[in-house]
């Protein structure tokens, strides 16, 4: 499970890796213990423009009845992914792309749970890669809700878990949002990082707490 991550950039940064524009400086408020539900920035492609917006993190089902009913929907399988269901129109028609600077995995033990932090070995800014999907409440309000990716876990993550979120590299943005043909199968098309790109440390486990945030959830500690 991938249900915390990290965003703390500017709004130029964001523009500038993923070529949009926004007058919202308040998508940009440094959050370092994201969960479920959060209003988080995302980017989006409509009708050929590239688009920044804040979604719910948490993909709401068309025949939902109420905004909340997809907050269980925050990360999908990829690989469990049918081509001919609601997560695969999403995944052909509505990709996104998550900003985030890392995302926290939790080994388990039958003594405790530990927290790690995964990242960027260059601590630059990257993306997962997401779906999307926008629900009308009765009010008639657009509602964009969006969830993360997961594929097997790599070489580097899996000491700590099977499953991590699908990190997009700078060069797959453009296939990623505009892509027609894009399915799961794209996925080995993708560049993506290699371990050597990545780094894991063991940090406090303060961040168990969603409530907490602050810059010092992220600092490495001895393992």
């Amino acid at each position: 499970m991938s249900d915390r991550f990290v965003l703390d950039t500017t709004k130029q940064n964001v523009e500038q890796l993923f070529k949009v524009s926004t007058e919202r400086d308040d998508f940009f408020t440094p959050e370092f213990n994201i969960s479920p539900g959060s209003l988080i920035p995302v980017v989006y492609e409509n009708e050929g423009e590239r688009k920044i917006y804040n979604f719910v993190w948490g993909l709401i089902p068309e025949d939902a009845e109420a905004e909340t009913d997809g907050r269980e929907n925050f990360e999908v399988a990829l690989e469990d992914i049918e081509d001919d269901s609601w997560y695969g129109r999403c995944l052909t028609q509505r990709r996104c792309l998550i900003p985030a600077n890392g995302f926290y995995k939790w080994k388990t033990s039958e003594k405790q749970n530990t927290p790690f932090y995964i990242r960027l070995l260059s601590n630059e800014l990257t993306a997962f890669g997401g779906i999307f999907s926008v629900w009308e409440s009765d009010s008639g309000r657009d509602v964009y809700s969006c969830a993360m990716l997961t594929t097997e876990a790599n070489a580097l993550v899996q000491p700590v878990g099977d499953r991590m979120p699908l990190l997009l590299h700078p060069d797959d943005y453009g296939l990623w949002l505009a892509d027609d043909s894009f399915n799961k199968e794209s996925v080995s098309d993708l560049k993506g990082y290699g371990i050597t790109e990545l780094a894991v440390n063991r940090v406090s486990e303060d961040v168990n707490d969603p409530s907490n945030n602050s810059a010092d959830l992220i600092q490495p500690i001895p393992k």
